[in-house]
């Protein structure tokens, strides 16, 4: 797990956040979670420039909203290692309750005093039933964790509202560069890195007994599976055939 906090001036008066996630489906890279927090009053601004759920949004606009929100929120990033989610879902962890951990762990970096502005924090829910994943945050809180009383699941949260919107802009530009990143190190451009993807399942295919590969492979998804023993099969039966 990676870190990011992104916080270089005061907020003052009442204070709204968002969370949302990018990278929950992928079978390669990292899970990437923001949790965005702002002035109350700065919210309509936010939507004035264009702010919405970052799956409406070009690249190249949401790396230019990325820049200006920066300028308005504070940012707290938690970017979750394909290693780490293997580990978790090994042990029968959901990817549900992966993402409340981490979204628990942002929620926790906010600053006291902060926390305690605080009127809302609204995040978009993976749960069918929103509230249910509003208390699997909670169950990663302290007793007196102040921000949990604050906390709003709701379906297309990063749509409604605009701080959440914010939230899901960094988190899916962070992911992005991410897999930049990746693509380099593997020396293979696998596209998006989801399952529907062709140029993720060929680069998986090339690149199976690849160790830089399975750093970032997420091992426990059904397709990753798949490709590993399909891969291993075909490698039996050459050498049976030899």
């Amino acid at each position: 797990m990676i870190i990011m906090k992104s916080v270089h001036f005061k907020l003052n008066g009442r204070v709204v956040g968002g969370a949302d996630e990018a990278g929950r489906g992928p079978v390669l890279g990292p899970l990437v979670l923001c949790v965005a927090l702002c002035e109350k009053d700065k919210e309509p601004f936010l939507k004035s420039l264009g702010v919405k759920d970052s799956k409406m949004l070009a690249p190249e606009k949401r790396e230019e909203l990325a820049r200006e929100i920066k300028k308005y929120c504070h940012i707290h990033v938690q970017k979750i290692t394909a290693k780490e989610i293997n580990s978790l879902m090994k042990k029968g962890v959901s990817l549900n309750e992966i993402e409340a951990m981490f979204v628990s762990k942002a929620l926790l970096e906010i600053d006291l005093d902060i926390a305690k502005q605080v009127d809302r924090i609204y995040i978009d829910s993976p749960d069918t039933v929103a509230e249910r994943f509003t208390n699997r945050i909670k169950s990663h809180f302290p007793s007196d964790a102040v921000i949990s009383s604050k906390l709003h699941s709701s379906h297309k949260a990063d749509v409604v509202y605009p701080i959440a919107s914010a939230a899901s802009i960094i988190a899916k530009v962070t992911r992005d560069e991410e897999i930049e990143k990746i693509k380099k190190e593997i020396g293979c451009d696998f596209g998006t890195g989801y399952p529907h993807d062709e140029l993720t399942i060929q680069c998986i295919k090339d690149n199976v007994d690849n160790p830089v590969l399975l750093k970032y492979l997420r091992t426990e998804w059904s397709t990753a599976k798949r490709i590993i023993a399909e891969a291993k099969f075909k490698t039996k039966q050459v050498k049976l055939d030899f």
